[in-house]
């Protein structure tokens, strides 16, 4: 609401697509979005922090009033657990995750980017829990 009340200029928001606060800003009457390109940004980023971000669009026709594609940095969605889960627990939540994920994009649809394919490239600094590395070992995932 501190862009509708003017109270801010601008701001920065990590979340899923399409975002529903943002959604709701771009259809307030009076207020247009302008979304800044920082894609380019990725490379230092991931030099600074590890290779957590990567380069994405977010498409022209996902908020009312944006005049162009915006290209942006995205960081990947990740799934923690504690060291000391047991394998058990950590193998049933990675299947109940994948395996039910056409109620999770009912929820908000950008669970339709959870992908086993996602999975081949580890994005974190924190190694694959025993019980995840398990799942993905059945479903044919080779994690690097």
């Amino acid at each position: 609401n501190a862009i509708k009340d003017r109270k801010i200029d601008a701001f920065f928001w990590v979340g899923g697509l399409p975002t529903a606060a943002i959604t709701d800003l771009a259809s307030t009457p009076g207020v247009k979005i302008k979304l800044i390109d920082h894609a380019d940004l990725v490379p230092a980023m991931n030099r600074k922090y590890g290779d957590l971000y990567a380069q994405d669009v977010i498409p022209k026709d996902m908020y009312r009033g944006m005049d162009a594609d915006n290209r942006q940095a995205t960081v990947m969605n990740l799934l923690v657990a504690h060291q000391n889960m047991d394998e058990k627990t950590a193998y049933d939540i990675v299947k109940a995750v994948f395996d039910h994920k056409e109620e999770l994009v009912r929820v908000h649809k950008e669970a339709e980017n959870f992908k086993l394919e996602n999975q081949k490239k580890e994005a974190s600094p924190i190694p694959w829990h025993p019980g995840a590395v398990k799942y993905f070992s059945e479903k044919g995932i080779k994690l690097q």
